[in-house]
């Protein structure tokens, strides 16, 4: 048993030669390199950490915000009427959407706040032809909404979770394409601007000290009045256009339920 473990030793000791001149050799640094690789990959994560902890540890004193969220908007119900004569079996179409807010909280900590926001979708407006009387009503319109809105907040400062609920007060200027048939016969409306309320229930996820993500479920009402092509004001007064006559005024009111989701920076 003996000469055979000495044939073996033996037997190695050549490979044993080649792996010790090409760890000593001059001209051969791969080890250097081998052995280098796991703190070429643990160093920049080494410092991820390091940059994350310093960001931790100066938290924003006053935060500012910016953030874009997409829409989805469902309407529940309205009417829309022309000179006050109503368009029965109206059905509103929900369509998505998008916008962006800008905010501000007194510190991190604070628990109320505000923020602009502005957003826009589309949709339409439709309902099937019936006769009331002897005369027909209908409707098929195409609904650009633009809303503009000042919200008032009030959440949980959590560090990573920030549930919080708050108001907005705003206006909305719809532009529609399309006709309405009715007692005044068929018009074609022009465009409407109105006021806009809404309430917000939302969380948001705290990604890093600067970066997050929010959910927010938002029940909103429009009413308006479609705007009176004879009458044209300016900063200071307005005026009747001369020879002109104004139409039957289509007005309209839309309660919808939205959905939004986004991301956001603070600074």
């Amino acid at each position: 048993m003996a000469p055979r473990r000495a044939r073996q030793s033996r037997a190695s000791e050549p490979a044993l030669k080649i792996i010790a001149l090409f760890l000593t050799s001059s001209d051969s640094r791969w080890w250097f390199i081998l052995l280098n690789v796991p703190m070429l990959i643990l160093c920049p994560i080494a410092k991820l950490d390091e940059a994350e902890a310093e960001e931790a540890a100066e938290p924003l004193r006053k935060e500012w915000y910016v953030s874009g969220f997409l829409l989805r908007s469902y309407p529940i119900g309205g009417s829309l009427k022309v000179g006050g004569d109503k368009i029965p079996d109206t059905t509103f179409d929900g369509a998505m959407g998008g916008g962006l807010k800008i905010g501000v909280f007194p510190s991190v900590k604070s628990v109320f706040g505000g923020e602009v926001e502005l957003s826009g979708h589309g949709g339409s407006i439709t309902a099937p032809h019936t006769l009331v009387g002897n005369r027909g009503r209908s409707a098929q319109l195409d609904r650009t909404q633009f809303n503009f809105m000042v919200n008032a907040l009030a959440r949980y400062p959590g560090d990573s979770i920030q549930p919080y609920a708050g108001i907005g007060l705003g206006f909305s200027v719809l532009d529609l394409d399309g006709q309405t048939e009715s007692s005044a016969g068929i018009l074609e409306p022009d465009g409407f601007a109105g006021f806009a309320l809404q309430g917000i229930v939302g969380i948001r996820l705290l990604v890093t000290n600067h970066f997050f993500g929010f959910v927010e479920y938002k029940p909103m009402l429009f009413t308006g009045k479609e705007g009176d092509r004879c009458r044209v004001c300016t900063r200071y007064s307005c005026r009747q256009l001369p020879n002109c006559t104004t139409p039957p005024l289509h007005s309209l009111n839309v309660q919808s339920h939205c959905v939004a989701v986004g991301v956001g920076f603070r600074f």
